[in-house]
């Protein structure tokens, strides 16, 4: 299969109202319907600007303890150009000099060890970030919680950002403690300086379902383009691997117009079709549930119906008469409960009346002073705060003849008259104990009576017990005609089967329209700008050491795709150093390709830890390094960092300036 030719014309980059008007045409809906349904999906669809995301280190300073309780510092400035950091012994403090520079710069270190990222107290990096002066200093204090902190400051001018041996001249942009919250804020800031999103990329088998979800990456990942991979990797661009992640960091070189919106469009448009899919799952779930249980109902119900036909047939004793019976029987017994409650009510009324008139007739004979009170008021509270009258005044009442409400001397009543009373006192005990002799016999009367009734009630649902237990088929009639009578309510409140298909929204039709159109146009952009680039990785990689290598063809899923001795072969599945070389292959093509296109969108820094530790000759190394030095000359704001353990590799190929060593064991 031949590969196809470049495109020689680059495409024309539509505007975002060209892109809505054409989706509105193709939907035949209004351009404001268009619009407002991206809205709805948080997508904002906007032209194509060139953004300022250059970084520029100035200077780097480090102030800390060793385990051994040493001090040390660094203060290293740094220009354009290509820098190396080299000492011939391992664990000199090469990568841990390539990673004071990751820190501030990445949010977070990436390969520092742990004891080394121990000793440092304070860390600053002096950077031009977008044309914005801009100061990142990390503070770790040990036992403190948490240990570490970022503040971002800037300032008007270079000169003064450098001028400023402390933070205190400076502003303060932005500052966060504690690991998360210090790679936070850096990562926000980078983000926000350098006019860049948050991108959301899908991943097939993510969510808790494992049908798919967005993944969302931030500056971390975007730094991977400017922090290359080591050789062993298998990935060609960043350390973190993720679908559709290689695409981004390519479009950090090259800029391919609408990058963000058509990833953040293929998020929705997949999000859509799985929220769809499953709905669709549901229902159809749903409907064949229903009907399953519908049919189960039927069958249930037609038995019974058959079975109570066949019960219903059958001849039936009747039991009306002694259901009757049993009716009156419970009328009557409720009637005379009724009326035998009143006779004991009427009975203690006649008793206590009885007994009230003993008492009076009993407290008038007790005291010649007693009898004075006998035909007065008898009363029971205070007539004016309506307090008891107690029982101990009622005691001097008969006593002492005073008032039991006021306490005074009550007055003298005649003696024929308290004779006259304590008569009519023994009157009133007579007629009370007629009337409750009278009660007594009325309430034994009506006890027979209810006890009867009680005796005919039992009879009459014996009676009507007896015949039912001689027929049970009654009692399974009942039965069976109330479980058939649930059975048609479920079927009546089901009748309606759901929808097969559920109800789909017009969002996604506009996502995939605007989708498709913008997808078109990445496409164009990416099939200008990367077949150029493929016979240049062909060069360099085979420069670099390379053996054998035909072709490549880069992607912009981020596959180089090489093809060795006529063979296809996955990148990943190169070895080791061959994965390298074609990395920073990969990495000056797309970089001369941005140029030569007047593209500046990247951030013009390459850090490479290792540069030729992975089974790479001396001569083929200094070739690698020659041709970093040469972009570093035609791409005056370029900077390379590179570690080495060979300094063999860079003498007489670098200014000695630009080589940062050390006579004794370790670099700092």
């Amino acid at each position: 299969m031949t590969k196809p030719d470049p495109v020689a014309t680059p495409p024309v980059v539509p505007t975002a109202d060209d892109i809505l008007t054409q989706a509105a045409a193709r939907l035949d809906v209004a351009k404001h319907q268009v619009e407002r349904a991206l809205a709805e999906a948080n997508i904002a669809l906007t032209t194509p600007a060139p953004a300022d995301r250059r970084l520029r280190i100035l200077r780097l300073r480090v102030d800390g303890i060793k385990h051994d309780g040493e001090p040390f510092t660094i203060d290293r400035p740094y220009e354009p150009g290509i820098w190396a950091i080299v000492h011939p012994e391992n664990s000199a403090g090469k990568t841990s000099l390539l990673e004071f520079l990751v820190w501030p710069l990445r949010g977070a270190p990436r390969d520092l060890p742990p004891g080394v990222q121990s000793w440092v107290r304070t860390l600053r990096l002096d950077l031009v970030v977008a044309g914005k002066p801009t100061r990142i200093a990390l503070e770790q204090i040990p036992g403190l919680h948490p240990p570490v902190s970022v503040d971002i400051l800037t300032a008007d001018t270079v000169q003064a950002l450098l001028a400023a041996a402390d933070d205190n001249p400076l502003r303060l942009v932005a500052k966060g403690s504690g690991t998360d919250d210090v790679e936070r804020v850096i990562g926000s800031f980078f983000l926000d300086a350098l006019r860049m999103e948050r991108t959301s990329l899908w991943s097939a088998t993510g969510g808790s379902d494992g049908e798919g979800a967005p993944q969302v990456h931030g500056w971390p990942a975007y730094f991977g383009a400017c922090y290359l991979n080591a050789g062993g990797d298998e990935l060609l661009l960043g350390d973190v691997s993720a679908p559709g992640l290689p695409a981004k960091l390519l479009e950090l070189f090259v800029d391919i117009p609408y990058s963000s919106a058509h990833a953040q469009l293929s998020v929705a448009v997949k999000g859509r079709a799985k929220t769809t899919r499953q709905a669709q799952r549901r229902a159809e779930g749903d409907l064949h549930a229903r009907s399953a249980e519908r049919a189960q109902w039927q069958a249930q119900l037609d038995l019974l119906q058959q079975e109570i036909q066949e019960l219903s047939g059958a001849p039936e004793t009747d039991i009306s008469p002694l259901l009757q019976r049993a009716d009156q029987a419970a009328q009557e017994l409720h009637q005379l409960r009724m009326s035998l409650n009143d006779a004991a009510q009427s009975l203690a009324d006649a008793t206590a009346a009885r007994v009230g008139a003993e008492q009076a007739q009993l407290d008038a004979q007790e005291t010649w002073q007693a009898r004075r009170v006998l035909g007065r008021l008898n009363p029971s509270c205070c007539p004016r705060c309506e307090k008891p009258v107690g029982d101990e005044r009622r005691a001097a009442e008969r006593d002492r003849a005073t008032c039991a409400v006021c306490t005074r001397p009550l007055p003298e009543i005649a003696e024929d008259t308290a004779e006259a009373v304590l008569e009519k006192l023994t009157t009133d005990i007579a007629t009370a104990q007629e009337a409750e002799a009278a009660a007594a016999a009325h309430h034994l009367v009506v006890q027979a009576a209810a006890d009867a009734a009680v005796t005919a009630h039992q009879q009459g649902t014996e009676a009507v017990s007896s015949a039912l237990a001689t027929y049970p088929a009654h009692v399974r009639l009942r039965e069976l005609e109330l479980t058939a009578a649930e059975l048609k309510g479920r079927l009546a409140a089901t009748g309606t089967a759901p929808p097969a298909i559920p109800t789909v929204s017009a969002i996604p039709d506009v996502l995939s329209a605007v989708h498709q159109l913008v997808e078109a146009t990445v496409k164009a952009s990416a099939d200008y700008l990367f077949p150029t680039m493929d016979s240049e990785i062909v060069s360099l990689s085979s420069q670099f050491g390379v053996q054998h290598l035909n072709s490549v063809t880069l992607k912009r899923n981020g596959n180089v795709n090489p093809v060795k001795e006529g063979v296809k072969h996955p990148f990943k599945k190169l070895s080791r150093g061959d994965r390298l070389r074609m990395r920073v292959a990969t990495v000056i093509a797309l970089l001369r390709g941005g140029a030569a296109r007047h593209i500046d969108s990247h951030p013009g820094l390459l850090l490479i830890d290792s540069v030729a530790a992975e089974e790479m000759t001396a001569d083929a190394a200094r070739r690698l390094i020659g041709e970093l030095q040469t972009l570093t000359r035609e791409l005056p704001e370029l900077q390379v960092v590179f570690t080495t353990a060979q300094p063999e590799l860079v003498e007489g190929l670098l200014p000695e300036d630009h080589i940062i060593t050390s006579d004794s064991e370790h670099l700092f």
